[in-house]
Order: structure tokens, then C-alpha cells, then sequence
């Protein structure tokens, strides 16, 4: 068991890690669009599409490592205010509720992207680029990561390996 939530684990931080650079790749294509369309009035038919599916395959992928680590902008106003067994007993409802969410969205997922492979789906637009088969693919692949990702924090939470002591006591 300890092995596969190792591999869990690294597969999703090497995702995470991965894909954060794809965020610069958005930068520097904006950079030039916007140098294109002002400076030299010749704006591109490309840029727009290149940076949305960069930056939604970036974010796609990454919410797993995030997840892993423990990461996500969380409202704590109700959870500050709690200790030990009731902090143990929120942070366990929270990761079922987030795991039959994720579960629900792959399973939302797996027709529009099954579709959109067979049909090799593309934009439509000028630059007709496969964007809608690229999104909807990534997508359900970082549904299903995220999915991994909350089942492995959940059989750390329960038993409590890799969880730090302080915030986390079932016993109090």
C-alpha cells in the first residue's frame, strides 16, 4: 500500500512540476500577440488559441499537486476555530465530499472527451487547432489524477501517515 501512494504521490508532483512551466509558454506567446497587434498591426490567428489551451492544460494537471501538498485556497474561518478531533472529523468530510465530486466530474467527462477523440474534434475557427480534443482529454486525465490524489490524502489522513501531528489529532 505505502508503495503505491509513493508512486501516487510522484507521479503527481512530476505532473505538477511539469506543467507549471507551461504558464511561461502563455506568457511569452501573449507577450508577442499583444507586440504583433500594436506595435507592427499584425495580430495573429493563432496566439489566442495556443495561450487557452496552454494555460487550461497547465491548470488541468496541476490540481493534483496542489492537492498533494495540501495546497488550495481554502475559506478557514469555521476551521480555525476548531481543534483536534473536530479539525480531524472536517478535514475527513472534506476529502469524501471533494472525492464524489471528482469522481462525478471524470464521470461528466468521459463522453464529451470518448466524442471528441473519435470525431478528432477542432476548434472551428480560423486557426481550426484541436483545442476542443486537447481540453476535454486533459481535462478528464487531471479529473482522474485529482481523483488518485484525494484517495491517497484520505488513507494518509485515516491512518496517519504523512500527516503532520499538530493539525491532525483523531485522538482529542
Amino acid at each position: 500500500m505505502n508503495a503505491l501512494i509513493r508512486a501516487v504521490d510522484r507521479l503527481n508532483q512530476y505532473v505538477g512540476l511539469s506543467v507549471c512551466h507551461l504558464y511561461l509558454i502563455c506568457a511569452a506567446v501573449t507577450v508577442y500577440e499583444v507586440a504583433m497587434r500594436y506595435f507592427f498591426n499584425a495580430p495573429t490567428q493563432w496566439a489566442f488559441e495556443v495561450v487557452m489551451v496552454v494555460c487550461a492544460s497547465a491548470w488541468a494537471l496541476s490540481g493534483s499537486y496542489v492537492t498533494m501538498r495540501r495546497s488550495h485556497i481554502a475559506i478557514t474561518v469555521l476551521y480555525e476555530h476548531v481543534h483536534g478531533r473536530t479539525k480531524w472529523w472536517l478535514d475527513t468530510f472534506i476529502l469524501v465530499v471533494s472525492q464524489g465530486a471528482m469522481f462525478t466530474f471524470a464521470f461528466a467527462l468521459w463522453e464529451p472527451m470518448v466524442s471528441a477523440i473519435r470525431g478528432l474534434e477542432r476548434s472551428g475557427t480560423s486557426f481550426n487547432s484541436p483545442e476542443p480534443l486537447i481540453l476535454k482529454t486533459l481535462l478528464f486525465v487531471g479529473a482522474v489524477l485529482y481523483s488518485l490524489q484525494l484517495v491517497v490524502n484520505l488513507i494518509k489522513h485515516l491512518t496517519g501517515h504523512g500527516v503532520p501531528k499538530s493539525t491532525e489529532l483523531p485522538g482529542d
